[in-house]
């Protein structure tokens, strides 16, 4: 098992090595994850193994990191931990990907280096929740406003008075 995470790899030969890379990259080196996320700090935890399974050449990793979203009701920062574990089947064409077991998730590879570091990123963006939202209320705004919609406020009527003329 390798420490060090290389940016780029050749997805065939490391299928023949049945390779293992396991390590850390920072949040900070995902530029299109910088721009759906509030804070670029901590780190990004990936495991990818490669071999062959059920007689298909495939890819099985796991990332795992701690972002800060930002909360769609208040606006604030909300911290989420964000995990995704995926199994590819490595195909050459549209023809192999519809051969594939339905374990596997096709992924269009040729026999040139492949950046592992925008696979990563793809399968963090596609982790994301759709509405990140603190799981209690958020701020002390919101909770101001929980507790004025529970008060009767006066209401002006202006036409109360045309009751009496009509009775």
């Amino acid at each position: 098992m390798q420490k060090k995470l290389p940016e780029t790899v050749d997805f065939l030969k490391q299928v023949e090595r049945n390779a293992c890379f396991e390590g850390v990259w920072p949040v900070s080196r995902f530029e299109r994850l910088a721009e759906a996320i509030c804070d670029t700090r901590g780190d990004v935890t990936v495991r990818l193994k490669f071999g062959i399974r059920a007689g298909t050449q495939c890819l099985d990793g796991h990332v795992q990191a701690e972002l800060v979203l930002r909360c769609e009701r208040c606006l604030e920062a909300v911290t989420r931990t964000i995990e995704s574990d995926f199994r590819f089947g490595l195909v050459s064409s549209e023809d192999e990907a519809e051969l594939l077991p339905k374990e596997f998730e096709p992924l269009l590879v040729s026999g040139t280096e492949v950046s592992l570091v925008e696979l990563v990123e793809d399968e963090l963006l596609l982790s994301l929740p759709i509405v990140a939202k603190h799981e209690d209320a958020c701020s002390a705004l919101l909770q101001k406003h929980k507790k004025d919609e529970g008060v009767q406020h006066d209401t002006y009527k202006p036409f109360a008075a045309l009751k009496d003329l009509m009775g």
